[in-house]
């Protein structure tokens, strides 16, 4: 225990409130390491489940692709105008304003 010049001695009551803050302190780092380490390892479970749900998806439209070409092309050009049409309303939107 380190002592200072000219401090009075530590009753016996305020050494073990003392103590006691000391403990009280290194429970609630090492609560808070656990808590840590626990949020990482939940963190890295939900990225590799959602990098498989992708890569399924992914493999998936593939295979649509490879079995319906022409529907696909037809789908993707669909989609494609409807975004332009979409950013030209909310463009045409945003400058009113």
């Amino acid at each position: 225990m380190e002592t200072f010049p000219n401090a009075e001695p530590k009753s016996a009551g305020e050494i073990a409130a003392s103590e006691h803050a000391r403990r009280s302190v290194e429970e609630a780092r090492a609560g808070a390491e656990e808590l840590a380490t626990r949020g990482g390892e939940a963190v890295r479970s939900s990225a590799a489940r959602a990098r498989e749900s992708i890569t399924h998806t992914t493999d998936q439209a593939a295979q649509y692709v490879q079995a319906q070409p022409l529907k696909s092309l037809l789908m993707a050009a669909a989609t494609g105008a409807a975004i332009a049409l979409l950013a030209g309303l909310f463009g045409k939107q945003h400058r009113h304003h």
